[in-house]
């Protein structure tokens, strides 16, 4: 008896990742085509074998007019990924990992955008990256590298792409491959001799598939000015009204963690932890985890206000970790007349970020 012929899966909705990117627009099965073929093809040339990660190619995203940064990641053969940083922050970023900053994993996901694709081994494929690999037929040979592509948002895990970050990332491949190519030619173009000078690739006007190199200075721009919180007039009376005693020292710290939050098939957010601390006791006054990607300010003042309210204690002084902290928190607390300043350590914020962190990754009490 003949063997019933397997048809790969076909898009009969024309679109995948539907259920992983309820309320957004998932990508075409055309854009995705289109996307495993740039990869595919790059991926044959091998680009890591003369590029490391820190010779970026750059080119202006089509979507949002942002440049992206692509790095090339493969070079010491662990991971071999194209990942495309978008926009002057998230290339402020990767500065800073350049110069051998240490990022902890909470910081590196909730302060950057970027796409990427990475080749990985049939094991590590989810469901829809197996589905999607069934559609294009992709070859199941053991031990193939395959595609998957991702994109990472500010407070969030990595996650499926939709229609215009497939957009983005196809950008980005094909221009990691023009550059590639103009710099292994016979002539080979020498794109990365220059610090902070970086090839852009960009269509040349009017054409399908004609591409010009740049090669521009990548400069990073003074960081952006914090913007501190506010509290409204009203809300302010209220506080000044209710008359609180003034003691002790309280510290505030904000701890961005790694740890996910979100059902299986939706995008993760990220963590954010606001503590505010009695430095004398220890004592956690108003601890808040937060998905909601506010700036550090509003929740060090979240914390800081439930901490006031369940003490009816105004602090003489407050600690915290930064400058920046404490610029975004300084008219507040002034308005208030309590002192802010930066302190190396916080010792008693220091001990309950263990504790809590240690809870939360259940380490605690054999959890």
């Amino acid at each position: 008896m003949p063997k019933k012929r397997v048809v790969p899966p076909t898009a009969t909705s024309d679109q995948f990742f539907v259920k992983e990117l309820a309320g957004e627009a998932p990508p075409s099965f055309a854009a995705l085509k289109g996307l495993y073929t740039l990869a595919s093809d790059l991926y044959g040339v091998r680009p890591w074998r003369t590029l490391d990660e820190s010779q970026l190619i750059l080119v202006r995203d089509s979507v949002s007019g942002e440049l992206c940064y692509c790095s090339v990641m493969g070079a010491l053969g662990e991971v071999y990924s194209i990942h495309a940083y978008i926009g002057i922050e998230s290339y402020r970023l990767f500065c800073r990992m350049a110069t051998g900053e240490m990022i902890d994993p909470g910081e590196f996901f909730a302060t950057h955008r970027s796409v990427a694709v990475q080749y990985v081994p049939k094991a590590e494929l989810e469901k829809p990256d197996r589905e999607l690999l069934a559609a294009v037929g992709h070859p199941q040979a053991r031990g193939l590298a395959s595609p998957i592509f991702r994109a990472i948002r500010p407070g969030f895990h990595p996650w499926f792409i939709t229609q215009d970050e497939a957009r983005t990332l196809a950008d980005c491949i094909l221009a990691v491959s023009v550059a590639y190519m103009a710099s292994a030619g016979k002539d080979g173009a020498r794109f990365w001799d220059q610090p902070d000078t970086f090839p852009l690739v960009s269509r040349v006007e009017g054409t399908e598939d004609r591409y010009q190199v740049d090669l521009v200075q990548a400069l990073l721009p003074a960081e952006p000015p914090i913007q501190p919180f506010q509290l409204n007039d009203e809300a302010l009376r209220e506080l000044h009204n209710r008359d609180y005693a003034m003691h002790g020292v309280m510290e505030l710290d904000c701890i961005l963690s790694g740890t996910p939050i979100g059902r299986k098939s939706e995008r993760k957010a990220c963590a954010c932890i606001a503590l505010a601390v009695d430095a004398e006791s220890g004592m956690v006054l108003a601890p808040d985890m937060s998905a909601d990607n506010a700036p550090a300010g509003e929740l060090l003042a979240r914390v800081f206000l439930r901490g006031i309210q369940s003490t009816r204690t105004l602090p003489k002084e407050v600690k915290v970790r930064s400058q920046r902290l404490k610029e975004s928190i300084a008219p507040l607390l002034d308005s208030l007349g309590v002192t802010v300043r930066v302190a190396k350590r916080l010792p008693a914020a220091d001990e309950a970020r263990v504790h809590l962190l240690g809870f939360m990754q259940g380490s605690v009490g054999g959890l």
